[in-house]
């Protein structure tokens, strides 16, 4: 999915929310986007200023909350974060522990709204 698709759906999931209660102006978007999610937050922020004119989302403040990553290991049965990843071409996820790459990432690609913020006249 293009990261314009992406945010049109932020957009939509506010927008349809706001309308529910009648809210004339969404005034925050509140976003998690994982470490491993290839939508960055410049991207993101770039995005939604375009596509958020003329809509009861323009001018709103989107803030983005990066969130860690979670990983099982396969080799030594470690489950829990991470704090480093090897992010060249590709993210490589190392476990923590023994250093496999037989990891299971169990978080970190997530791109969730937390809370929608409104304005009723």
């Amino acid at each position: 999915m293009h990261s314009s698709a992406i945010v049109q759906n932020i957009l939509n999931i506010a927008i349809e929310t706001a309308e529910e209660y009648d809210a004339n102006k969404i005034t925050e978007i509140n976003v998690e986007v994982g470490k491993l999610n290839w939508m960055k937050s410049d991207k993101l922020r770039y995005v939604f200023d375009i596509l958020s004119k003329d809509t009861l989302a323009e001018n709103a403040e989107l803030i983005i909350n990066e969130t860690d990553v979670k990983v099982k290991c396969y080799n030594c049965d470690y489950t829990g974060p991470i704090s480093i990843i090897h992010d060249e071409l590709l993210p490589m996820v190392l476990c923590p522990k023994c250093g496999s790459h037989r990891v299971n990432v169990l978080e970190g690609y997530d791109l969730n709204i937390r809370n929608i913020t409104i304005e009723k006249s």
